[in-house]
């Protein structure tokens, strides 16, 4: 254990001592205070401590991200910008990545597609793919849309009526879209990322997804899942 010893107006304390003299008032208040000060000198140190290891995390797990092409399809004019956020702050969320984008759970679920396509398919056009949306007929009570020529059903009426059609929506979007990629052999899938009016998608591979994984592993908001 280390010791630390000193010396208030001849009151001797010591760390790990149990005992304290009876001292007067004023050498106490001054003890007090000298305690405080040292208190807060140690919380300063751990806050430090942390920052410092957050920092390293980040830089270890950037380095993976970068290794596993995570910048691949970014410009060549923002790649060292955009390096160097991901090891200063692990910054996975600029669009100039070209890996993610907002989607809005209300706005795909009210088949208000071109809120969101245009993002959507700046990112797949990097990968010479493209998506067509668009609801099969104009009747107010059919939940089908088709994608690419292939009908889908985004959600039923039960969904509807039990309000899981937002989460319900999305899922049954990415899940029909990730088939088309594989079909096209695209390495990459798209996950969703938080939920409602903040829902976002990423598209990872296999591999990119699992570091994100792992360095959000206590962190279940922020961590991306398959649709």
């Amino acid at each position: 254990m280390t010791r630390i010893s000193f010396t208030v107006d001849s009151i001797s304390f010591s760390s790990g001592l149990s005992t304290l003299k009876a001292v007067p008032n004023r050498h106490m208040k001054r003890l007090t205070y000298l305690l405080i000060y040292l208190l807060l000198i140690s919380c300063g140190q751990n806050e430090q401590n942390q920052k410092d290891s957050m920092k390293e995390s980040n830089k270890i797990f950037a380095k993976k991200l970068i290794e596993q092409e995570f910048l691949k399809y970014a410009d060549s004019s923002t790649i060292d910008n955009l390096a160097a956020k991901l090891k200063d702050s692990f910054d996975i969320y600029d669009d100039n990545n070209f890996k993610i984008t907002h989607i809005d759970a209300e706005e795909l679920a009210e088949f208000s597609f071109d809120f969101f396509m245009p993002n959507l398919n700046k990112i797949l056009s990097k990968r010479l793919f493209n998506l067509s949306v668009k609801k099969a007929n104009s009747d107010d009570i059919s939940y089908d849309i088709v994608i690419n020529q292939d009908t889908i059903q985004l959600y039923s009426q039960s969904e509807l009526d039990n309000n899981l059609f937002w989460d319900i929506a999305p899922r049954n979007f990415f899940k029909k879209v990730n088939e088309l990629l594989k079909v096209k052999n695209i390495n990459e899938q798209f996950y969703l990322l938080y939920g409602g009016n903040d829902l976002h998608v990423l598209l990872l591979t296999d591999n990119q997804f699992s570091i994100i994984s792992e360095y959000y592993k206590d962190d279940e908001k922020n961590k991306p899942y398959k649709p």
